[in-house]
């Protein structure tokens, strides 16, 4: 029987600072790192084929940590699908693998000039009604 996993990253850095991320490329956070950690001992037992995430280091962060709580022989690889780095990347081809391809449609919403701004900061200047609209 076949499954679609959906996971959302652990908490970044600035998750845990309420402020707006969107498309700024901001660690995990160490309650980040166990969300993962804790999330990967849960799937540990599904055999995960491929995984997709986005190009953000907060989504590859959790990837590389989840996966390294499955109970497989498979290595993760991050697959690159241009210039030398494609060319570069042939050596998984004797190991088996578990793909992790990025996908820039799979990042965050992009919230311009809101990024980095404190939500509650934001809330209270522009109204807490216009505030979930941009959430």
């Amino acid at each position: 029987m076949s499954h679609l996993i959906l996971i959302r990253h652990g908490q970044s850095i600035w998750n845990d600072k309420n402020l707006f991320t969107g498309w700024v490329d901001i660690p995990l956070s160490q309650k980040g790192i166990f969300e993962a950690l804790n999330a990967g001992e849960k799937l540990s037992k599904f055999n995960i084929d491929i995984v997709y995430t986005s190009k953000l280091a907060r989504a590859i962060q959790t990837a590389l940590i989840l996966l390294s709580k499955l109970d497989t022989q498979k290595t993760p690889v991050i697959i690159h699908t241009k210039g030398k780095m494609k060319k570069w990347s042939n050596y998984a081809s004797s190991i088996e693998i578990i793909p992790i391809i990025q996908k820039k449609a799979l990042n965050e919403r992009y919230y311009g000039t809101l990024q980095g701004l404190n939500k509650k900061e934001v809330g209270l200047k522009y109204g807490e009604q216009q505030l979930k609209l941009w959430r």
